[in-house]
Formats: structure tokens, sequence, C-alpha cells
């Protein structure tokens, strides 16, 4: 890559409860045979779990208040460590979609104000594609890839045919695997975030001590369901009254609940595989990302059970401000809102697949 090919992206990630910021250098586009990848000049981040803990989830409200708050230290510390001027940043890559409406708007609103401040360019970044893609600041997996984002609030399988270029082929019908997490972590009494914890005790137990169910198990399609297994969860605990205050039993439901998520997971992947292969005529690799692809349980059975598998970095897998300026430079050519057109970009919360509402509509006919 030519020096002067390079271009220097801030890239800033509020969508839920975690403030990001990156300032990161490489050549925009997918890279090329011989190219380096995308070096990480400076990384800040803040967690709002050990505030949001007394609530025992995310709150909207408060979460847009802190990333109010931290936004603006976090972006002075990465110019800072990276020795990077303001006026070396060539765009401005943001998290605009999907997450929580008022998050998404400090972050995007503080986004805007650095471009008309120094007349740069926007490039709005879909927070589940950046996911996914981040596979690429590591190592280079060619297209069409099988994505699966598993996060705590989306579980989606994608034919990722480009950067620009993804097609559901499965998702969840209700929980997320992360809210199954969450949820079940908040009937054990375990505290808020859950999945880490879940996954610490996890690993004193014996995972086959107590069945829980896979939801759509004997449907032959991609898609998911975790509510069922939060009431089973509930259900079975109203029949062992505090069992789960005896702590080896406490390990014992922990890693006997969470086999049953990721079990799910790694039947649903079977389908998601075999579905674009059918599209496509072509075994193809498979890329893990999302917060939840941190999980241990789901490293190792993904691991195990795949053989063209790639998880992302546990560093790159949480939500933050790396992924997202990656994916603004992967797609700088196709997605970029030049000065001033970009301050009218805005956010919305939802993720809307165009093919699945067309196969929706169809079906309707």
């Amino acid at each position: 890559m030519q020096q002067s090919d390079a271009k220097i992206i801030l890239g800033i990630e509020t969508s839920c409860d975690d403030t990001s910021v990156c300032l990161l250098k490489g050549r925009p586009g997918p890279r090329t045979p011989g190219d380096k990848a995308p070096e990480v000049l400076a990384l800040s981040y803040f967690s709002q779990e050990e505030i949001l803990k007394k609530w025992g989830g995310v709150v909207p409200e408060i979460a847009a208040r802190n990333h109010l708050l931290k936004l603006a230290p976090l972006m002075d510390a990465v110019f800072k460590e990276s020795g990077v001027s303001y006026d070396e940043v060539d765009a401005v890559g943001v998290t605009t979609h999907p997450g929580l409406l008022g998050p998404l708007l400090t972050g995007l609103n503080g986004a805007k104000t650095f471009c008309l401040k120094h007349e740069v360019p926007l490039i709005p970044v879909n927070h589940l594609y950046a996911h996914i893609e981040a596979i690429h600041l590591t190592e280079e997996v060619p297209y069409p890839y099988v994505g699966l984002v598993v996060s705590g609030g989306h579980t989606l399988f994608l034919l990722v045919k480009s950067p620009v270029e993804m097609e559901i082929l499965g998702t969840t019908i209700d929980d997320a695997a992360g809210e199954a997490f969450d949820k079940g972590g908040k009937l054990l009494g375990l505290g808020y975030p859950a999945g880490k914890i879940i996954d610490d005790l996890a690993k004193k137990g014996d995972e086959s001590k107590y069945m829980f169910p896979i939801g759509l198990k004997k449907s032959a399609n991609a898609d998911l369901s975790y509510s069922g297994v939060k009431t089973s969860l509930r259900h079975f605990l109203d029949q062992n009254k505090d069992i789960e205050k005896d702590p080896s039993e406490l390990a014992h439901i922990c890693a006997s609940y969470q086999r049953c998520i990721v079990d799910a997971i790694k039947l649903k992947a079977r389908y998601a595989l075999r579905k674009a292969r059918d599209l496509t005529g072509m075994e193809l690799p498979f890329v893990i990302g999302g917060g939840v692809a941190c999980n241990s349980a789901l490293r190792r059975t993904m691991e195990n059970s795949y053989q063209k598998v790639k998880i992302v970095a546990p560093r790159f897998c949480t939500d933050n401000g790396a992924m997202i300026a990656h994916y603004a430079l992967r797609t700088y050519a196709h997605n970029l809102i030049p000065f001033p057109e970009c301050l009218s970009t805005d956010a919305r919360g939802r993720f809307v697949d165009k093919n699945a509402l067309q196969e929706s509509a169809q079906k309707k006919r």
C-alpha cells in the first residue's frame, strides 16, 4: 500500500451502553493481496456496566447522558495518544443504525460537530455489518462468506457477498443470545451484565447435569428462538427453590444453561452454511463476531465443530470504535457522504433488511 493511498478515519461508537472512539489508518476498500491490515493508531473505550448494574440493564436515557459526558474526553485521548492532528482526519465513521436511538443520536451529533468544525465527510456505519467485518482487522477472509453476528441485541446469520452486500440467512424470532444470558443471569441473581459471569461460573460446572430446551430445534432452517430457554429456567428455579444459592449447583445450572444457548447456535449454523452452499455452489468460510463471540464455550464449540470458522479477536468483539472506523474505511467509496451534505445524516434504531422485506411482501401476495 502506498502511503499516499492511506486514509485516517475517526470512528465513533455509541449504539448502546459503550462509548468508544478510534483513529485508524489504512487503504480504503477491501484489502488486495500484499496489503497490510489497517493500523489502529489509538482506541479509547468507556463501559457503563458499573453505572447500569443498579438498574439491572441498559436505560437508554442514562446511557445517552453518559455518552455525552464521555465522548469528548475519549476523542481527546485518541488524538493525544496517536499524535494525529485534527486536520489529518480524512473522514468520520459513526454508527447510525441499529441501536438505541438516544445513544445513537449522541454519537452522530458528536460526529457531525467534528465534520462541521473541520469540514470533513461522514460515513454512516451499520453496527451489525461492522461487527462481522471486524474479522479483517486481524486477517483477510475472501468473499463470499457466512457471517454470524451474536450480540446482546441481535443474533443473525448473513451471506456476506461484499462489505456492502449482505443477505440474511436466518435470525432470532424473539430474544438474542446476549439477552438470553442477561435474562437468565437476572433470574439467577447474578447481576448485569450476566454473560461473563455465567461463562466464568460454567467453567466450574457440569454442562450435562440439567437439560434446557433448544428453541426451533426441529425447524430445518437457520432461525433461532431463545424465549423458551429463559422460561424453562424460570420454571426450573420455581420447582427447585433456592437451588441457585448452592455454589456448586449454581455452577452446574450456569454450565447447562450456557450449553443450551451455544448448542442452538451450533445447530442453526449447519442450516445457514447449507443454505449458503445452495445459493453459491461453494463451501464458504464462516465468520463469527459480536459481543457474545467473546464467550469461551461458544468459541470452543464452534472451532471444534466447523473447519473453516474464523472468530473476531476478543478485543474487537464488543462494541468498539475500531470496528466502526474499519467498516467506514472498507466502505469509503460506497458510503461516504461529502461535507456539508453529511450534516443532514440521521440515525435509526432498527435494522431493516431490504431482501427480508421483499420476501415478506411476496409471501403476503
